[in-house]
């Protein structure tokens, strides 16, 4: 290892020689301006590559916190409504989850029956009003909710995964 740091070494020196030997020939004026604008650069290099990527990434994880606090906020206001529904439509789960689903303009990328009274649905890049009257008229229908998981998308739509049944 101590033979490798002094090849390291002696390869760097070797390296700056020439640059050495230009800052002794420049006059002290000379020298000053240099050290002045390599330091200029550290700085513009410091804000440039450390200081703005991490204060965009903190800015947009505030923007991404608030969201989700929103949208937590709404589900907490609404979730008594949604399990104090008991009203019976009749029809099945399934059938209700896709009628309803296209009357309020969604498109149910997935759907997953299990047995007759639970359907898992995944819904992408819809709406997010759109999705909260289609839960809406389900509640209305006797289909309660029994997992949510519902993510903001940058491209602005919502995308979400549900466990629905009566």
């Amino acid at each position: 290892m101590k033979a490798f740091l002094v090849q390291a070494s002696s390869q760097w020196q070797e390296s700056i020689a020439p640059l050495r030997k230009r800052w002794l020939q420049l006059d002290a004026r000379e020298q000053m301006v240099v050290l002045a604008l390599a330091i200029l650069l550290a700085i513009i290099f410091l804000v440039f590559a450390v200081w703005m990527p991490s204060h965009k990434g903190a800015e947009k994880a505030r923007a991404e916190y608030e969201s989700n606090r929103q949208t937590l906020l709404w589900i907490q206001a609404n979730a008594d409504q949604v399990r104090s529904s008991s009203a019976e439509s009749g029809g099945s789960v399934l059938g209700d989850v896709n009628s309803s689903a296209g009357s309020n303009g969604l498109v149910l990328s997935r759907v997953e029956p299990e047995g007759d009274a639970t359907v898992r649905v995944w819904i992408e890049q819809a709406d997010f009003n759109k999705v909260a009257a289609w839960l809406s008229q389900l509640k209305s229908q006797g289909v309660s909710i029994g997992e949510a998981q519902i993510e903001k998308k940058e491209t602005g739509g919502v995308s979400g995964r549900f466990t629905l049944s009566r």
